[in-house]
């Protein structure tokens, strides 16, 4: 009856979100207020709890808005200045072949505009560029979205691991034994289910590649053997950006795996390619265009319009640099052996108890990526480009705009997820941990093969995995708990699962098809994409079983 109950909110915010196409923005409200009624009645709450549990949540929130702000913010700049028309231009002229071209652009490329930007970046920067070297409308939204996937756990700097897992401070009973260590702080959990996400991503880098391909050519001429037929070259994508990626999660920090992975694997794809490594002889290309069925394209026809190089206003190497600033200011601010993490993190805006409860929450204003280096690079853009300074001020004026909506959403989600944490303030247990021992009991041991689908349901009903992350994060973690299964995996599986469900998220889907022309064809796009996510979440439950029996066996 409680679990029941304690599941209204989400459940809700499901309904209003899948079934009536609410966005976000509408839906994370009445979710918060179901939850705040919830718990008042049936958990006793106080007021003064309620209130105190959503400010902290709206407190939380503001620290990931940051991030979201100056990761759009650069975008925004690097539009108005030619930028990313540059970065385009040194995509789209690697080789003519249509796989090669797949797998740079909505693999490697999309791979680094979501460690940058994430929240819906990557597809609706690529899909448009495919559409433009040629590419059928359908086929660019199609697996614009499969690949963007892989990278997704550590989207916009890490906000998934770091923002997304943060309401679990205050339920994470430390020291955690992980890994054969004690896990003393929090920074260090969060670390620890980063570098296991890493794995389980990192593994997919393999899988995903081929699935692009092969859905390209399946799409295209109903068989998926002419993609497969640049395994090779899938493989090695895979591999120079998932090992990067799982290194970088596991050594550095949860902020730059996919940043830094796109730009070590970026530049040895393209030397590879350029050497005629891994390149099959039989040049591949769609059909005739005579031939396409009409639903392959609607408004947005597909034409082969590739800048010239005169053209452009700003070089090649002016576009990335910032991009390679952000990513060398990230390493030197997060690896210990430079000494600055300890002191930017020094620097809290705290408040403790709030309203007299025990929820307390702050930020790390210097530690923030969203400052430092994004908003701190954002200023030296105009210069390093020639923007106006009008048309600097637009572009920040336009990202206020645009992170409204993104900004209610968050406020409402994390309140939301702070008010069921917080409501044994009255009670014996929370409304997440009754839902968590029901399930418990449902699934027992084999939480693990439940748990990616869980964070696939997230990412579908929000659109996001940080969201999907919040809003399951501690049911996963209680779950796991009550089931006996291992902690740190179960949340790795949650947001893995959640960077799988990326590619079929309504509001991901509604954005890739947006640019390219396709209104109105959600449907056709998700069919073409559903199988790949259900075969994603699979693979990480088995690989996660075989992991914590074998190579971990013991020592979560």
């Amino acid at each position: 009856m409680y679990a029941l109950l304690a599941a209204i909110p989400i459940i809700m915010v499901g309904v209003l979100m899948i079934g009536f196409m609410w966005p976000a923005m509408k839906a994370m409200p009445v979710g918060w207020i179901s939850a705040v009624i919830i718990a008042a009645i049936w958990w006793d709450m106080p007021l003064q709890w309620l209130a105190g549990a959503s400010i902290g949540g709206v407190i939380d929130a503001f620290s990931i808005l940051i991030i979201v702000f100056g990761a759009l913010l650069i975008l925004q700049l690097l539009k108005a200045s030619g930028g990313v028309e540059s970065i385009s231009y040194s995509m789209a002229n690697v080789s003519p072949d249509r796989r090669v071209q797949a797998l740079l652009i909505t693999f490697l490329m999309g791979a680094f505009f979501e460690g940058a930007a994430g929240f819906g970046t990557p597809a609706a920067v690529a899909a448009p560029l495919l559409v433009g070297l040629g590419f059928p409308p359908l086929i660019a939204a199609s697996i614009a979205l499969i690949a963007n996937s892989v990278p997704v756990s550590f989207g916009a700097v890490g906000v998934p691991i770091w923002g997304g897992f943060d309401p679990l401070d205050g339920i994470v009973s430390l020291p955690v034994e992980s890994m054969g260590v004690e896990i003393e702080s929090f920074r260090v959990f969060l670390e620890a289910v980063g570098g296991y996400a890493g794995i389980l991503n990192g593994a997919m880098a393999l899988f995903i590649p081929l699935a692009v391909v092969g859905v390209m050519t399946g799409i295209a001429e109903g068989s998926i053997m002419k993609g497969l037929k640049v395994w090779p070259l899938a493989i090695f994508t895979g591999v120079i950006f998932g090992l990067p990626m799982v290194l970088l999660a596991n050594f550095v920090g949860p902020e730059v795996p996919s940043l830094l992975g796109a730009l070590i694997a970026l530049p040895i794809f393209i030397y590879a390619v350029s050497k005629g490594l891994f390149i099959p002889k039989d040049e591949w290309d769609f059909p005739d265009r005579s031939k396409w069925p009409d639903n392959w394209e609607d408004e947005v026809k597909a034409e082969a319009k590739v800048p010239k190089r005169e053209s452009l206003k700003v070089s090649p190497f002016r576009a990335w640099l910032p991009y390679i600033l952000i990513a060398g200011i990230l390493v030197i601010t997060r690896l210990e052996v430079f000494g600055l993490a300890g002191l930017l993190q020094k620097v809290e805006i705290v408040w403790e108890n709030i309203l007299g409860t025990g929820v307390s929450e702050g930020i790390s204003p210097l530690y923030n990526p969203g400052i430092i280096p994004f908003i701190l690079v954002a200023l030296f853009i105009p210069f390093l480009h020639g923007t106006e300074t009008g048309e600097a001020a637009h572009c920040w004026k336009e990202t206020f705009r645009t992170i409204g909506p993104a900004a209610i959403a968050l406020f409402f989600a994390l309140g939301m997820v702070y008010v069921m944490m917080n409501s044994d303030a009255a009670a014996e247990y929370t409304m997440l941990e009754e839902m968590a021992f029901a399930a418990a009991e449902i699934a027992g041991g084999g939480w693990h093969f439940a748990a990616p689908f869980v964070g696939i349901l997230g990412a579908f009903i929000s659109g996001s995995n940080t969201v999907s992350n919040i809003m399951f994060g501690a049911f996963q973690f209680e779950t796991a708990r009550a089931a006996g299964v291992e902690v740190i995996p179960t949340l790795g599986l949650q947001t893995a699962g959640a960077a799988g469900g990326n590619m079929l998220c309504i509001h991901n889907v509604v954005a890739a098809i947006t640019t390219v022309g396709l209104i109105g064809k959600e449907g056709l796009v998700m069919r073409k994409t559903i199988v790949v996510t259900i075969i994603y979440a699979l693979l990480i439950a088995i690989l996660t079983t075989i992991l914590i029996n074998t190579v971990f066996a013991g020592i979560f």
